[in-house]
């Protein structure tokens, strides 16, 4: 399944469910599909977003760390993926024009 986050803003971005879900929860949004955020409420939405990335990126970089001194002689051996940070980027920058607009998100 998908979700689609809307705003007058921005044109329309497409997630799949699961990803959505994990950003929704960072934006201190619970996993209501379909919803909104008010005009007034997508700073504070953003501003969670961004700190629930930043804590996400530093366990990673703490987990990398160790990964990479725990198999450092096994070529290969982690899995290349896509990280929450690299996905939550056309998401902040909608709710960041969404912001700037006085625009409210929503996604069905």
């Amino acid at each position: 399944m998908i979700v689609t986050f809307k705003s007058k803003a921005s044109g329309d971005l497409i997630y799949f469910k699961d990803i959505a879900l994990k950003l929704l929860q960072l934006m201190g949004r619970d996993d209501k599909v379909p919803s909104a955020l008010y005009a007034e409420d997508v700073g504070s939405a953003l501003a969670l977003l961004q700190q629930g990335l930043a804590a996400i990126a530093a366990t990673e970089r703490a987990k990398a760390e160790q990964a990479n001194t725990d198999i450092a002689d096994q070529p290969h051996a982690g899995k290349e993926r896509v990280s929450l940070q690299v996905r939550a980027v056309p998401l902040l920058e909608m709710l960041q024009k969404a912001q700037k607009k006085h625009c409210p998100v929503l996604w069905q």
